[in-house]
């Protein structure tokens, strides 16, 4: 039994794909509930991904709307994704304050995001936690999130960015970063085998 166990914890990577699509939508439930969508964005990094997140409050009558960027790092082979990042949200309220008898302002202000992420077939599922500072309205100015979102993979992966697009990209990128590179070296007036040269 106890080798049927480790066996099995042992090759479940092996069977989930890293990040392995280009889109997916699905729900997320957690300390609130809601809808969320990803999209992958090559232009940016291979593995960037925005997130949008619609939420309800299971305990209280309020919501926000989540944009995130999110950049993924593969794990176990590739075959399991750690993922952070950060973005911006804004929301309603019909709370009350207690000292002012009137509903509270919207939240409105910055999220961050952390967790992990694995794909399988076309089903995607996460585990995150995702704290929220207010900058303007809200309850508080801290609010902290934990979920599990489970989504369907709508469009997998170079279904809707070309193969070769992207690899165009990435080499228009890499020629970029040598050129700035060259222009720095240039600037600090030594060649490339120079390293040991002063930029003074």
């Amino acid at each position: 039994m106890k080798q049927s166990v480790l066996a099995a914890f042992l090759l479940a990577p092996l069977l989930l794909v890293s990040q392995s699509y280009d889109a997916a939508l699905g729900i997320r439930v957690g300390t609130e509930w809601g809808a969320t969508a990803q999209l992958r964005l090559p232009q940016i990094h291979k593995n960037f991904v925005l997130e949008g997140i619609v939420l309800s409050s299971l305990n209280e009558d309020e919501g926000t709307l989540t944009l995130l960027g999110k950049q993924h790092q593969p794990l176990l082979s590739r075959r399991l994704n750690l993922f952070y990042g950060a973005g911006v949200h804004a929301g309603w309220s019909n709370e009350i304050d207690g000292e002012t008898g009137n509903p509270f302002d919207g939240p409105k202000g910055i999220t961050g995001i952390v967790g992990m992420e694995a794909t399988f077939a076309r089903v995607n599922v996460s585990y995150d936690f995702k704290p929220a500072l207010n900058v303007v309205g809200g309850e508080s100015v801290l609010d902290t999130h934990t979920a599990v979102s489970v989504r369907y993979v709508i469009g997998k992966r170079y279904s809707i960015w070309n193969r070769d697009k992207e690899k165009e990209i990435r080499k228009r990128r890499r020629a970029k970063d040598r050129e700035r590179r060259r222009e720095e070296r240039d600037r600090a007036g030594k060649r490339w085998f120079q390293v040991w040269k002063s930029g003074n």
